[in-house]
């Protein structure tokens, strides 16, 4: 009997050996059939949406990039070079709300595994940024290159997944400064698929946007008419984005490469106690920095970020998959469509494996 077809008792349950390939469904496009989810009403929809209003006008934003501060000023906004403050107001907004596209469409160097992320698309991906790996054969150990070849590796096997997270292990060996490069690279070269790029700072930016244009054989000013690459914006909760974020989020709208704002907005912590509250700061945060992407280049793809949770009012810990959470989420989805806007968050888990 072949290894392929040799099977075992294991547990009372049979199964293959591990030669045998796993069956999976074919890589397509997911369509969501059902109604999204409302946990907010019109009008709880609208109060949020003017308290946000009120926080970009009366508030603003910190926003530590001189070079934005200089796009936004030129764009409308009021800029206080003192503080780094900048404030907008809801003409600014509406302006920026017409040019937001409703979805777009991801190429990778496969056109066959072109994502489009919008409407009633679903697209998965993979977590971003853990500082370890854990296996059942090596145990726990701190993410390294050669762990992180092997989830990109998993990762094309596996049809389920359409989008390579922004460094999926972090490759602690290798030099801070350059560790992108080899996490791009490793993207190319063992999968085909569409991959985050890290936007701390422009050049990271760029790097990634360069690379995915030399993999498919195009111009890097094509890039704009046709997106490889995604990335996510952190945003510096409650109510400030750092320069190198800010300056990321500049090089991507630059090239035309959709931008993620996701502000982390725990309750308790970074943000409000209250849910109403915690959506209306994230609320305005998010639309803070789509804004600045349209100021940059109109039109370029943005996507509304979730990241609302609640931290443990004892102890202070960031609490992950609790209600609060999940309502957060749905609501955030809410707010998204309410813009027209795809929305992208995290089914966060609060296990502690």
């Amino acid at each position: 009997m072949s290894n392929d077809t040799r099977k075992r008792r294991d547990g009372g349950r049979t199964r293959r050996s591990t030669g045998a390939a796993l069956p999976q469904l074919p890589w397509r496009a997911v369509r969501n059939p059902y109604r999204p989810l409302d946990v907010l009403t019109e009008d709880q929809l609208e109060a949020i949406h003017r308290t946000s209003l009120r926080i970009l006008g009366d508030l603003g934003i910190e926003l530590m990039s001189p070079r934005a501060r200089e796009i936004m000023r030129a764009y409308g906004a009021e800029t206080d070079e003192v503080t780094g403050t900048v404030r907008i107001d809801e003409s600014v907004l509406n302006r920026a709300l017409a040019t937001f596209p409703s979805s777009f469409t991801l190429t990778p160097r496969n056109p066959a595994h072109a994502v489009t992320l919008g409407d009633d698309h679903l697209v998965f991906g993979l977590v971003a940024g853990p500082p370890n790996v854990h296996d059942r054969v090596r145990g726990r150990r701190p993410g390294n290159y050669r762990d992180y070849c092997e989830f990109i590796k998993l990762a094309q096997h596996f049809n389920a997944v359409h989008v390579i997270g922004n460094q999926v292990c972090a490759p602690v060996e290798l030099p801070a400064g350059t560790r992108h490069l080899d996490a791009y690279l490793a993207n190319l070269v063992y999968s085909d698929r569409v991959y985050h790029c890290t936007a701390i700072g422009a050049g990271r930016a760029r790097d990634g946007i360069e690379m995915m244009a030399i993999a498919r054989g195009i111009p890097l000013q094509a890039m704009a008419d046709s997106p490889g690459v995604i990335t996510i914006i952190s945003v510096n909760s409650p109510r400030r984005f750092d320069e190198a974020m800010a300056d990321g989020l500049v090089a991507m709208a630059e090239h035309g490469q959709p931008v993620v704002i996701t502000p982390f907005t725990l309750m308790g912590a970074m943000a409000p106690v209250t849910l109403a509250a915690a959506l209306a700061q994230q609320n305005a945060e998010a639309l803070f920095g789509m804004v600045l992407a349209q100021a940059v280049r109109p039109g370029t793809p943005v996507m509304y970020g979730a990241f609302t949770s609640n931290v443990d009012m004892r102890s202070g810990a960031p609490a992950f998959g609790t209600p609060e959470n999940a309502k957060a989420n749905v609501a955030s989805g809410q707010l998204a469509r309410r813009y027209r806007l795809p929305y992208r968050t995290s089914n966060a888990s609060a296990s502690n494996v």
